[in-house]
């Protein structure tokens, strides 16, 4: 059991390493970065009621309006998107995106937080604009 626990950072260490090789190797076949402070525009799907979202409490939306690089569309109007409500207090919270799908792939993104109180209207069909906070590889 000692040895186990003993091993355990080292495991982790191995996997997350794996893990970065593979990506890497991902982006060496071909795709484009997407830079930090990318603007990702959305449309909500369904109204987020910011007085009785859970924290925690999911969101889904559609990418707006396309994103491209150097004239080349990497993520298409209407790819599909998904957030999480993040609330700091009953009346005060955040939405973050925190996905989204292209060619049938999802992607984990960071994105800064959009904050909201009990005031705010977030009905189906309201934009925002989240902007990355990590630089995104989406592959070809």
């Amino acid at each position: 059991m000692r040895l186990l626990r003993k091993s355990c950072p080292a495991i982790t260490l191995v996997f997350l390493l794996s893990v970065a090789s593979s990506v890497e190797g991902a982006n060496s076949r071909g795709g484009t970065t997407l830079p930090v402070m990318t603007a990702l525009t959305v449309k909500l799907d369904d109204a987020v009621n910011p007085r009785t979202a859970p924290n925690g409490s999911g969101f889904t939306a559609s990418i707006k309006d396309p994103v491209q690089i150097d004239g080349v569309t990497v993520i298409p109007a209407n790819a599909s998107a998904a957030g999480l409500v993040n609330k700091e207090s009953t009346s005060n919270g955040e939405l973050e995106l925190n996905s989204v799908f292209v060619n049938g792939r999802m992607y984990r993104v960071t994105t800064s937080p959009i904050p909201f109180t009990q005031r705010t209207k977030l009905h189906a069909g309201a934009t925002m604009t989240f902007h990355l906070v990590l630089s995104l590889s989406i592959a070809r």
